[in-house]
């Protein structure tokens, strides 16, 4: 079961690899551009991709987004709506 939603800025990243050394499951470098990608996220509209965790993946996504020095990652839980980071 998906308990939350995690939105990225793409466009705004700048390929620190922070969340890549958070959380090897979720992200990887881009070697054409140099920037993140989330595994298995969703494009939206204007350089925002978008993916579904569970509870699992909760603690390691949450360290990625810390890490993030831009602050390009954004958490939400989805039954209340409120953004965790």
């Amino acid at each position: 079961m998906t308990n939350f939603t995690v939105r990225y800025d793409r466009e705004a990243c700048i390929g620190a690899g922070a969340c890549v050394g958070m959380d090897v499951k979720n992200w990887i470098i881009d070697a054409k551009d140099g920037k993140a990608n989330l595994i298995d996220g969703k494009p939206m509209e204007n350089g925002w991709w978008e993916k579904e965790i569970d509870e699992s993946e909760l603690e390691a996504m949450l360290n990625a987004a810390k890490g993030c020095p831009v602050i390009v990652i954004h958490i939400f839980n989805k039954e209340t709506g409120e953004q965790l980071i």
